[in-house]
């Protein structure tokens, strides 16, 4: 019987059915990467939206408020 000595043998079909592994895995990840940056995308685009009406309700309701006192203190001045 043979001594386990601790030497390992890894042969060049161990390498490339590993490597064949890591391809196949590293094409998984770059899918779901463009898949995720379409997301994001899309999340960007809706966020920008949403602060465009956040801001343009803001200002018209300054701008009628103002517009508002601004008639008001001339009826009073008539």
């Amino acid at each position: 019987m043979p001594e386990d000595d601790g030497i390992v043998t890894i042969t060049a079909r161990d390498i490339y059915g590993e490597l064949r592994t890591l391809s196949f895995e590293v094409q998984r990840i770059g899918q779901t990467m463009d898949s995720n940056a379409s997301r994001l995308d899309d999340h960007e685009t809706r966020i920008r939206g949403v602060e465009k009406w956040k801001y343009a309700i803001s200002a018209s309701v300054v701008t009628s408020t103002a517009s508002a006192i601004v008639a008001l203190v001339q009826m009073t001045r008539n």
